[in-house]
């Protein structure tokens, strides 16, 4: 996409879309879910494949269900991040609770670094915002940058408005080696992505299926003995969620290698089966396998 139809795509659709106020938005939502699954039908085989090798034991009717209600929550997800580009600090905070942030709190308290890990659940961008609002800790959103430069800019600015910092996964490393330990900082790693680099990935059962999981998180969590927490946003109504956070370990330096990203994967696969129309599955999650497998 060139320079000049991406700034009017943003200028001429998605700026004026974020104007508009959240029933207006859900009207165009209604629309976006018929298109994306009725006409378009949007990665329909991935997520169709998806949700039948997690849940082989779900007859098709409940697998429909799923799939359905999944493409409505991703429409509702699509013009909410719209809507973030103009939303106000006092519109994310209502919409956006934290349940028990004494959990993390804590740790600021006592001058320590902690990495929450996630996964594509939910609204994850609403997520990461209001932590950055509501915690004591300085919040680090770790992110992919996007090929379209122009995008990636204005996508940062619109995260960035309310304190949270955003670096990519290349920068995070660094920063953490050069930061010091004031202020304490709140790392948001999601980490629910297939990993290129099967030799090094961490490998369990997930979801009924051989998982890869990028280390990156666990080792650099050990390395600097930040506590670890598994953090999930619950979808309460319409543009309305709320966050709980889990203890994973306080000191991931005394576990063994594979336990934190054991314990999150344990985490994340217990909300989705709760509710799995929420996850992000038009993602090709197991498109790479371990060696022995391929």
């Amino acid at each position: 996409m060139t320079r000049f139809l991406s700034a009017f795509v943003y200028y001429c659709i998605a700026m004026p879309i974020s104007l508009l106020p959240f029933w207006a938005l859900y009207i165009i939502s209604d629309i976006v879910y018929i298109l994306t699954y009725y006409i378009v039908g949007y990665r329909k085989k991935v997520v169709r494949e998806n949700l039948k090798n997690s849940f082989p034991e779900f007859p098709e009717e409940r697998l429909k269900k799923i799939e359905e209600g999944f493409y409505k929550h991703f429409a509702d997800f699509l013009v909410e991040s719209a809507k973030s580009l103009t939303i106000s600090d006092k519109e994310i905070r209502k919409r956006c609770n934290i349940i028990n942030p004494e959990l993390v709190n804590k740790y600021y308290d006592e001058g320590r670094d902690v990495m929450i890990l996630c996964g594509h659940y939910n609204n994850w961008e609403y997520y990461a915002v209001g932590l950055a609002q509501q915690m004591k800790h300085k919040t680090v959103a770790v992110y992919q940058p996007l090929k379209n430069d122009f995008y990636d800019k204005k996508i940062l600015n619109s995260r960035q408005r309310f304190g949270l910092k955003m670096l990519s996964i290349r920068e995070f490393p660094r920063f953490l080696n050069e930061k010091g330990s004031i202020p304490p900082t709140l790392s948001v790693v999601i980490n629910d992505q297939s990993p290129r680099d099967v030799q090094h990935a961490h490998w369990n059962t997930f979801l009924n299926q051989q998982t890869g999981w990028m280390p990156g998180g666990e080792k650099l969590a050990t390395k600097h003995q930040q506590a670890v927490v598994f953090g999930t946003i619950y979808k309460k109504k319409r543009g309305f969620y709320e966050v709980e956070f889990s203890l994973i370990t306080e000191h991931p330096e005394n576990e063994v290698e594979g336990f934190i990203t054991d314990k999150h994967s344990q985490y994340l696969e217990t909300v989705i089966r709760k509710e799995p129309q929420y996850w992000l599955w038009s993602h090709r999650r197991w498109k790479y396998q371990p060696l022995e497998v391929v």
